[in-house]
């Protein structure tokens, strides 16, 4: 019950975000920016969006490599893009269908869930580690350039520090061949849980796979890192195609500063950014001096994207059956908890 209260909340917070941003601008004023849009564009970046998936899912086959887990790249696209379905309608966008997306693969592929959970940890991983460089060089380039709101830069430079802080941590315990998440277990005495103690041997395994990947895959994390790049780089092709086809004279920096606030808003919990991403945008676009309506339409473009990946993964999750998820927690009780003999 208090789970439903909570995401009802969270549709409320977004929903008044985006009503609110909308009477703040005018529609009248969204629409003609919308307007400024062709059929081949928006064609163009739905079709970057789903090559931008295909770079992670291949990038994530190559981490179940790492493991051991030879699965076929077509055995990974339901996974995949069924995780994505939910975690953008469930409160938080980048983790909330992740263990979803492990329960299918151990379902349609036989990979195990400790298997299935330490690839996905490690491909969130990468998908964190690598924007972190250019996350703090766009914002302090905002910082000296142009009025963003002190609010603004308090709140993403606490997530940037956060977040920079927590990764520090992971890599000095993981190449100490020491377990990041099981410290923090330890730390906050949650070991000592009734519940959480019947799944300790099972978790110390699971952390195993993340440290041996770590530790003894150099080339692989490499490679990992640049397909997570190259996957930025296709974002970035996107923003200039928005940009261009708005008539905003963009530069890198500009997008930059755009994308850490679009990732910013990605990370709160509320399902589909709806509202948080185009507030984030208008404010951003404002302080760019560019209209603020043109950046609602900006994330209009991109919320079509977003709703055809969505949509393949609905697809794919009514072949599955909503049953599938209702499994969940009893396939999990059936899950080994060390190595496979």
């Amino acid at each position: 019950m208090k789970k439903i209260l909570l995401f009802i909340l969270s549709v409320v917070v977004g929903a008044a975000l985006f009503i609110g941003v909308i009477y703040h601008i005018g529609y009248d004023e969204i629409k003609n920016a919308f307007a400024s849009f062709s059929w081949p564009v928006i064609f163009i970046i739905v079709g970057l969006s789903l090559f931008q998936m295909i770079v992670i899912i291949y990038r994530w086959q190559l981490v179940l490599r790492a493991q051991g887990d030879d699965i076929k790249f077509r055995k990974l696209l339901a996974p995949k893009f069924v995780g994505y379905a939910v975690s953008f309608l469930t409160p938080g966008l980048y983790v909330g269908g992740e263990p979803v997306r492990a329960y299918l693969l151990k379902k349609q592929a036989g990979v195990r869930l400790s298997h299935g959970m330490a690839s996905i940890i490690v491909d969130k991983i990468l998908d964190f580690t690598y924007p972190i460089p250019f996350l703090i060089a766009a914002m302090v380039y905002a910082v000296l350039k142009y009025e963003i709101p002190w609010e603004a830069v308090g709140v993403l430079a606490a997530v940037l520090l956060g977040l920079i802080t927590a990764l520090v941590l992971f890599f000095v315990q993981t190449y100490r061949g020491k377990g990041f998440f099981s410290a923090l277990l330890h730390i906050f005495h949650l070991d000592r849980v009734g519940k959480i103690k019947p799944w300790l041997e099972r978790f110390i395994y699971f952390e195993s796979l993340i440290i041996t990947f770590f530790n003894r895959r150099y080339k692989l994390f490499i490679k990992g890192l640049l397909l997570s790049f190259l996957g930025g780089l296709i974002i970035v092709a996107q923003f200039y195609i928005i940009l261009n086809a708005l008539d905003i004279p963009a530069g890198l920096w500009q997008m930059l500063v755009m994308m850490v606030f679009m990732i910013l808003s990605f990370l709160l919990p509320i399902p589909g950014s709806l509202g948080s991403f185009e507030t984030s945008q208008a404010l951003v676009f404002n302080a760019l001096k560019y209209p603020a309506s043109v950046g609602v339409a900006f994330t209009l473009v991109f919320r079509v994207a977003e709703f055809v990946k969505v949509g393949i993964g609905l697809v794919f999750l009514s072949n599955v059956g909503l049953k599938f998820l209702r499994e969940i927690p009893k396939n999990n009780n059936h899950e080994p908890s060390g190595p496979a003999s």
